[in-house]
């Protein structure tokens, strides 16, 4: 059973990670076409909301297309997806959580025989693509703050040989590596193709969500407003974003036995009730069958979710 549940794991992720993989590098080609087609530039903060009626690019989940069409669900996706910088639509996101769903239940009814097991099976899978989701939002979050301070160094530096503030963001978009170029490769084509350089900027912070560019986007908007020595302040900022850089990676190394200790206890309930279920079938099931059983289940969710919270507000510290 030990091997078969093994098995059963590496499959899972084996076809959640490889379907993503396979979407992804089918779009490979048409990446700086299929990002510069998202933003439309209809209303000044309305412009982050994602497109999704791109002919060029075949759509695998058609069916769902059709049903998250103009909804905020689609938007919000959208976004969740541009931040993690895969090539997906919506639509194809969700169906590889179906998918994922899918084998995860067929491995629990497979290896139990107990519809259960299934349901637990299928909600493990289902969570594993978003897991992966925001997992690479996590790194590509981390790689782009890198960034940042060269990127700042570089546009005061061309701003100061005489180059304008688009050919500076075009000037970094060329030389430095994704994802900060990709970002500001998408700035500038938003104002080529008739944004304003705040709706470009205004979009990006969307897309990100990141604290520090949302310094340096701030920055620049000021200063297109009211003046003032745009590369002096681009230093400034690229110091100071510097400095927050390494004191959040010191903070990281003093925090991550806290982290990883609250990834061990929220799996392991339900690593145990899986393994529970398969090597000892029917022990579990007055927790589904019996009402003081469902009342313990809900507690004990309820008091997992608290001990979530309660770890990731003393592990998280604002800097």
């Amino acid at each position: 059973m030990g091997a078969l549940l093994l098995a059963g794991t590496v499959l899972l992720l084996a076809v959640a990670g490889g379907a993503i993989a396979y979407i992804a590098s089918a779009r490979a080609r048409g990446d700086h076409k299929r990002l510069s087609s998202i933003a439309v530039h209809d209303a000044p903060r309305q412009s982050a909301a994602p497109r999704t009626d791109w002919p060029s690019v075949r759509d695998r989940a058609p069916i769902i297309t059709s049903l998250l069409r103009r909804t905020e669900i689609q938007n919000a996706l959208q976004i969740e997806i541009l931040r993690a910088g895969w090539l997906l639509r919506p639509s194809e996101l969700i169906a590889l959580i179906i998918g994922a769903g899918i084998v995860g239940a067929l491995i629990g009814l497979g290896a139990s025989q107990r519809w259960p097991v299934a349901v637990l099976g299928a909600g493990i899978g289902a969570v594993v693509p978003w897991v992966m989701l925001k997992a690479r939002q996590s790194s590509r979050a981390k790689a782009l703050t890198a960034q940042i301070p060269e990127a700042m160094d570089m546009l005061a530096s061309a701003l100061r040989s005489g180059f304008s503030f688009l050919r500076g963001l075009q000037l970094i978009a060329s030389q430095m590596h994704p994802p900060i170029s990709q970002e500001f490769s998408q700035v500038v084509e938003e104002v080529q193709f008739g944004a304003s350089v705040s709706e470009a900027l205004d979009n990006l912070i969307d897309r990100t969500k990141d604290y520090d560019l949302e310094l340096v986007v701030s920055a620049v908007q000021t200063q297109l407003e009211i003046g003032g020595n745009l590369a002096e302040i681009l230093d400034n900022i690229g110091g100071m974003i510097r400095e927050r850089v390494k004191l959040s990676g010191e903070i990281a190394a003093a925090t991550t036995e806290g982290r990883l200790s609250a990834a061990i206890l929220l799996a392991l309930p339900f690593g145990i009730a899986f393994v529970m279920s398969i090597t000892n079938p029917g022990y579990m099931d007055p927790l589904f069958t019996t009402r003081l059983g469902n009342i313990l289940l809900v507690i004990g969710c309820g008091l997992m979710g608290l001990g979530a919270i309660v770890i990731k507000k003393l592990v998280t510290i604002d800097i």
